[in-house]
């Protein structure tokens, strides 16, 4: 017996009962086992008298949850009020930060701002001059700066040259307002216009302190401005010499399984950034050099100095352009009449629709388009935050943000965020990530 094999019995084939049916029919989970948590009891029904009107069953809904009563509208408005308080929350504590630094935080997107337009730049001096990558950033910069330079130079040599010229002609439109407003349809006295002179000049004198608090506002905001300026050249420097590094410090803040999607959202919201920067800076230069060649065709004094008012306000839709060139118009008016002051607002108007209709569409791509009322919503809220710079910021944000948040959207990611990726603007060798081509 000890040493004998063990005969194993067949196991009888289950019998069919109902245990055995209700275990078959119960409900299975996720990898096909069986849910054994308890099933949750059917509300509980009772009966009506027999007299009662009616009849029929009644639920009782005391063992039910509460939470099964709320409707699924109220459900889905719920989740969404909860998220959206968040997100304003957010973005309160966003801008209440962006307030009290406005200083550093303006000045450093204006240095992303110039890093993107120099990029180009400085990739094609460190092809021919290779390393280091300092010495390409440094020419780069440099660069700029000159062209800054040299603008404002031309600037100010056209001012100094004209400004005997341009006051004798704001002296003599002020005369000849002056009669107009005696000889012409409202027929002001003499006295009444020295009553008018006396009350501007004892406003001037009540207010004198504030001027002069107004003066000490403005040391001061020399002071800021110079600090800024050194601070955009130094961020604007590491930028384009470390962009890649500081990108990817970036990334490692975030979680891993974050970081991949997010890289191909941030390349492509900067390939973004840099063609609007670029784009925008070609047709801004059309539009100030056509404006300087018609100033100086008609011999209008601060020709150079308005072109480049022009070519400033042209950064700035829809608004910028047309208030620059308002202010061409009038100087136009001063120096040579109505006439000459009509030629040049036509000029201005054809130059707005050959932008919307024929620059717009071919040196900047779909993906970098914004619709109207997105850009006057943007300049209107930039010019509230940060004055001019805001408003010259604002549109390339909502570019930037707009292109964004869709390549974050349809992003598919197919490597590992550790992979070495080249350039955040061009890289220099394959990405393997996957981006579906479409407008942004």
């Amino acid at each position: 017996m000890g040493g004998g094999r063990r005969r194993h019995r067949p196991r009888a084939a289950a019998r069919p009962g109902p245990d055995r049916d209700l275990r078959a029919a119960a409900p299975r989970g996720r990898h096909g086992r069986r849910d054994r948590r308890p099933a949750r009891a059917a509300p509980a029904t009772r009966r009506l008298p027999a007299g009662a009107p009616g009849g029929a069953a009644v639920t009782d809904d005391r063992g039910r949850d509460a939470a099964e009563a709320v409707t699924w509208g109220v459900r889905v408005a719920a989740a969404w009020s909860w998220r959206l308080i968040l997100i304003g929350l957010g973005v309160y504590v966003l801008a209440d930060i962006f307030g009290r630094v406005q200083l550093v935080a303006l000045s450093f997107v204006i240095a992303l701002f110039l890093t993107a337009i120099l990029h180009p730049l400085e990739r094609r001096i460190s092809a021919v001059i290779g390393r280091p990558r300092s010495l390409s950033a440094m020419l780069a910069l440099l660069f700029g700066l000159a062209v800054l330079t040299g603008v404002g130079y031309f600037v100010g040599w056209q001012i100094n040259t004209h400004s005997d010229q341009l006051g004798n002609q704001i002296t003599q439109f002020v005369d000849e307002t002056k009669k107009w407003l005696q000889t012409g349809p409202l027929h002001l006295k003499s006295s009444d216009l020295d009553k008018i002179t006396k009350n501007i000049t004892h406003t001037i004198q009540a207010h004198q302190g504030e001027l002069i608090s107004g003066a000490i506002a403005t040391v001061r905001t020399v002071v800021e401005f110079l600090t800024a300026l050194l601070l955009i050249l130094f961020a604007t420097f590491f930028l384009l010499r470390d962009g890649e590094q500081v990108w990817r410090w970036v990334l490692r803040l975030l979680p891993r399984t974050a970081q991949a999607r997010v890289d191909v959202a941030g390349r492509v919201g900067w390939h973004t950034l840099g063609g609007y920067m670029r784009g925008q800076l070609l047709i801004a230069l059309f539009h100030g050099v056509t404006v300087t060649i018609l100033l100086f065709v008609l011999r209008v004094p601060l020709a150079g100095a308005l072109g480049v008012l022009i070519f400033l306000g042209s950064f700035i839709p829809l608004v910028g352009l047309t208030v620059a060139g308002a202010l061409c118009v009038a100087v136009t008016i001063l120096e040579h009449g109505l006439t000459a002051g009509i030629v040049i607002a036509i000029a201005i108007v054809v130059l707005v629709q050959v932008e919307g209709h024929v620059l717009q569409p071919w040196i900047m791509s779909r993906s970098v388009a914004v619709h109207p009322l997105a850009i006057a919503l943007a300049v209107i809220t930039g010019t509230t935050l940060a004055g001019i710079v805001g408003a010259l910021l604002a549109v390339p944000f909502v570019a930037f943000v707009n292109s964004t948040v869709s390549a974050l959207r349809r992003a598919t990611v197919v490597v590992a965020p550790d992979v070495q990726h080249g350039d955040p603007i061009e890289p220099d060798g394959p990405v393997n990530v996957q981006v579906p081509e479409g407008p942004a």
